[in-house]
């Protein structure tokens, strides 16, 4: 009896110690669910936080993405008007540029005109100062060939008349010497000049009054 009753009391002794380290298990086990119940809770607050935090930062991102996008439209329409104003601009300047082009051709046309026209009148005005200046030398050079023939005419017929006296001196031996600024005719010795006439002779007859002739003296 005692054996068993030993035995019995090991039993129970091992049951209870079983019992208390189960109990301590269920103990830890249940302050596990409720540390990770209060984690959970507080996962599950952290996560509607998180939900919330994303919902207004999703809102905030819409918000910025409709503000964006109405920006990028805002700056497409004034990019769009910039872009009209330049090109209304560009084309007024461009018109005024053609215009002001037309103009100076127009202008440079006309000055090219009157210039041509002026040009051509100072070449015809010079063309007829030539040509009449021309007909004035011709007329010069034809009266001084004129007076150059009738000077050589001259010459040649005073270049004559003096070989002729020179010759009708050699036949008569007369000679002309200066004396107290005047010439002297010296006739031959035994001759004499004497006043002479011809009434008869047509060609001398111009000399009538004023001719003389050598004779031998008496």
């Amino acid at each position: 009896m005692n054996d068993l009753d030993a035995r019995l009391a090991k039993l129970r002794q091992r049951k209870e110690e079983a019992q208390g380290a189960v109990a301590d298990d269920l103990g830890k086990l249940a302050e596990g669910l409720a540390k990770a119940r209060s984690e959970l809770s507080g996962l599950e607050a952290s996560r509607a936080t998180l939900a919330k935090a994303i919902e207004a930062e999703g809102k905030r991102i819409a918000g910025l993405r409709r503000r964006v996008s109405l920006g990028v439209v805002l700056l497409a329409l004034g990019a769009l008007l910039a872009l009209i104003l330049i090109a209304g601009m560009a084309s007024r300047m461009m018109s005024d540029a053609r215009t002001e082009a037309s103009r100076i051709r127009a202008e440079n046309a006309q000055l090219i005109a009157e210039a041509r026209s002026e040009g051509e009148a100072a070449l015809q005005a010079l063309s007829l100062r030539l040509a009449s200046r021309e007909a004035a030398l011709s007329a010069d050079i034809e009266a001084m060939g004129a007076e150059l023939a009738q000077m050589g005419a001259d010459r040649d017929a005073a270049r004559a008349d003096l070989e002729r006296f020179a010759e009708l001196k050699r036949q008569i031996g007369l000679e002309l010497v200066p004396y107290r600024n005047s010439v002297v005719i010296v006739a031959p010795q035994g001759e004499t000049i004497t006043r002479w006439s011809a009434p008869g002779l047509s060609n001398l007859a111009r000399y009538n009054g004023r001719m003389f002739r050598v004779v031998r003296a008496d």
